[in-house]
């Protein structure tokens, strides 16, 4: 089923993974970002990669969170790495990545577990070509959130975090968003007449791919096409630094979705399972 292969560092875990990971960008994208966050705070984790046949198969690591990361990956390596963690008498509060993948360990993982799993959260993930959205439109322009324009896109970030389904944590969603804002990832939609009428931008990327996050229009100002603008707006700012794909993840899944109705293509569905 497959040799389960540890790292002493993150490091020589993503030198080996990167590759592997790469081949489902979209699906992955969230490693990019777990490495960035870690290697800059210093902090270790377990990582490790599950080969068959000298190939990897299967990435993963556990979060800070203690939550167990997992990338796409075949049924027998996700048995196989479930079978180790139970060896090793992991201590995780959950497991998150492509639905798949979560849905074969957590069957393992929970044999014999009486007591039902928490809690469970899923999203779809989107994605879109840059040059393919943008042929035959002209992107909106759209302007970088400043220092002095830092109060209304806090606020903003608040009523975001407070709208969501459940609601997000505000103080951490508001450090995320200073800290796109500080990267010149942030922005506003202007129209003339109006002001500012919505915010969104990138809180995370892979090496090809920016992530699209925190697409907001405040409530007064919903219905009028102003979120479709920003999104346009957006995917010509990523394809101005030199990216070929956006991606986004969406918790809706009523009629009548924006990124539907945008041409994006659904990936997969992506969810986190407390245990």
């Amino acid at each position: 089923m497959g040799k389960v292969q540890t790292y002493r560092d993150l490091a020589s875990f993503f030198r080996n993974a990167s590759g592997f990971l790469l081949g489902a960008e979209f699906e992955n994208n969230l490693f990019w970002e777990v490495m960035q966050k870690l290697q800059e705070s210093g902090k270790s984790a377990w990582s490790g990669n599950v080969f068959h046949k000298g190939e990897i198969s299967l990435s993963s690591l556990i979060l800070p969170s203690g939550y167990l990361l997992l990338s796409k990956g075949n049924k027998d390596a996700l048995i196989r790495l479930a079978h180790y963690g139970k060896s090793k008498k992991w201590k995780i509060q959950g497991v998150t990545g492509p639905e798949k993948s979560v849905l074969s360990f957590a069957s393992v993982w929970l044999e014999g577990v009486k007591k039902a799993p928490l809690d469970k959260k899923e999203f779809m993930i989107y994605s879109t070509s840059c040059f393919s959205f943008l042929k035959g439109r002209k992107p909106t322009l759209l302007n970088v959130v400043e220092p002095s324009s830092w109060p209304r896109a806090q606020a903003w970030t608040t009523l975001y975090a407070n709208e969501a389904d459940p609601p997000l944590e505000s103080s951490t969603l508001v450090s995320m968003t200073r800290s796109m804002m500080l990267k010149g990832n942030l922005f506003l939609l202007r129209k003339e007449g109006v002001g500012a009428c919505a915010m969104g931008g990138f809180g995370r990327a892979t090496p090809r791919s920016f992530v699209i996050n925190e697409v907001f229009v405040p409530k007064e100002l919903r219905g009028r096409g102003y979120g479709k603008e920003l999104i346009s707006g957006l995917v010509g700012q990523a394809a101005a630094k030199g990216k070929t794909d956006c991606i986004l993840f969406s918790d809706y899944s009523g009629p009548n979705n924006l990124y539907d109705r945008l041409g994006f293509k659904k990936i997969v569905k992506f969810c986190e399972q407390s245990f």
